[in-house]
Order: C-alpha cells, then sequence, then structure tokens
C-alpha cells in the first residue's frame, strides 16, 4: 500500500510539473510569402496547440487558422491579396507569443497607399463618410453594437452611471456612444494609443472622459475625479478634421 501512495504522488507531482510550464517560443516565427499565399512557422519549447489569427488592421485580427498540438508549428494561407501587408499573432488557444506583419509578393500595385494605423482605426468608428459632419447623431444603436464588453456594463454603470446623469446600463451606453460622436462633430480632444487601437476622448468644459476599442465600441465612460487624468492618458493627438474617411 505504501509503495502505491508512493507512486500516485511521484506521478501526480510530474503531471503537475507539466502543466504549471509556461509555453515559450524559441525563436521567431518564420515567414515564406508569394503573391497569393504565406507560410508561417514558429516552434515551442512544449507541445501545445498550433493556432494564428491575422488580418489586415493589428487593432482587429479577424481572421483564424488552427492546427496540431505540436512543438514544430506551421500554417499556410491561401486566397491573399498581392502586394498586401498583413498583420498576425502566433500562439496557442490561450497563449500569444508573438506578433508580427508581412506583405504578399507581385502583383498589380495596389490603387493607394495602405492607410495609417491612425487613419483605419478612426475609419471603422466613423458612422458616416464626412470629414467633417454637421451635427452628432442624437439616437444610438442598440447597446449590444456600441458596448465592448457587455458583461460589464452593469459594473461600469454602478460607479459611473451617476457621473453623466443616467438611469439605466442601456442609457448610460447610449450616452457614451453619443459622446464620441458628439466629440468628432466638435473636435473634442482625442488621443490614439498606437499599441492596441484604443481611442481616449475629453470634454474640457464637463471634464467628461471615454475610452472606445478599435470597433468603436465603448471600454469606459467616466468623470474622473483627477484633475490631471486626461494629460497622463497614453496615445497621440487626433483631430477628425485632419482624417479622410473611406466607406466601411
Amino acid at each position: 500500500m505504501r509503495a502505491f501512495v508512493h507512486w500516485f504522488i511521484c506521478v501526480a507531482a510530474c503531471l503537475g510539473n507539466t502543466l504549471l510550464h509556461a509555453v515559450e517560443l524559441v525563436g521567431q516565427p518564420q515567414i515564406t510569402t508569394t503573391a497569393n499565399t504565406a507560410t508561417i512557422q514558429w516552434h515551442t519549447d512544449v507541445e501545445c496547440g498550433t493556432r494564428l489569427q491575422f488580418g489586415l488592421n493589428p487593432a482587429v485580427l479577424d481572421h483564424k487558422a488552427e492546427g496540431a498540438v505540436t512543438r514544430d508549428h506551421s500554417i499556410q494561407l491561401e486566397a491573399l491579396t498581392p502586394a498586401t501587408t498583413y498583420y498576425f499573432s502566433v500562439g496557442s488557444a490561450r497563449v500569444k507569443l508573438a506578433a508580427g506583419s508581412f506583405t504578399t509578393a507581385g502583383g498589380a500595385p495596389a490603387a493607394a497607399p495602405q492607410p495609417s494605423l491612425i487613419r483605419r482605426v478612426l475609419n471603422v468608428i466613423t458612422p458616416d463618410k464626412k470629414p467633417t459632419p454637421a451635427a452628432a447623431p442624437t439616437q444610438a444603436p442598440p447597446t449590444r453594437q456600441t458596448w465592448g464588453h457587455l458583461d460589464s456594463l452593469q459594473d461600469h454603470f454602478n460607479r459611473h452611471g451617476g457621473d453623466v446623469s443616467s438611469t439605466s446600463p442601456d442609457d448610460y451606453a447610449a450616452k457614451a456612444w453619443l459622446f464620441l460622436q458628439r466629440a468628432r462633430a466638435e473636435n473634442l480632444p482625442m488621443k490614439l494609443d498606437d499599441t492596441d487601437g484604443t481611442l481616449r476622448v475629453f470634454d474640457p468644459s464637463t471634464r467628461v472622459f471615454g475610452a472606445y476599442n478599435g470597433a468603436g465600441k465603448t471600454k469606459t465612460f467616466f468623470k474622473p475625479d483627477n484633475p490631471t487624468y486626461w494629460e497622463r492618458q497614453p496615445g497621440r493627438s487626433v483631430k477628425t478634421a485632419d482624417l479622410r474617411f473611406s466607406p466601411r
């Protein structure tokens, strides 16, 4: 009996060490491209799932490819557009290990240069094509279309709804979306974070602050207590009038 217990403890310890071992990238991803395909290869120190996310916007990797559980990972992407830059991240289902970009070869030249990250993100969050709209909208879309993570809405409303005189979570979400549209119409101070596409907005007259993700959905909306809160926010200053919007 003692021998069995000793064996069981040893096996459990070994399994525990294996499960607790963090997956690490060995070297950097290797990329091979043609006009219409790209092969991305990477290696990990232990076996794990193979997952790659990619897209045309580094803030919105909206395509996914998966492969086997292995140490030597390889994904081939097909039907890509020639002479186009794609952004990607690699890892497993639970861990992001690396990110990068590649440009497909050859093909006809693009009709226009690839827009900057600032322009691409603000193209997404702009509800119309006019560079200087006459007035902001007065009615917001449904909450599910304007709030980034619905499971966080009740908590944000409980903590900050009073800052903007909101009567319900839906009313709070609507006011947050309308605040972004008014910021565009009135050229309120805005900062864009190049690292994740977050757009931050501030109204100096009311001292209300809002943050929005790359899809234009609200991350938070409140009135900071600290008078230097806006000055300490990351990102580069942007103005609506500086942008050239294109159809979504």
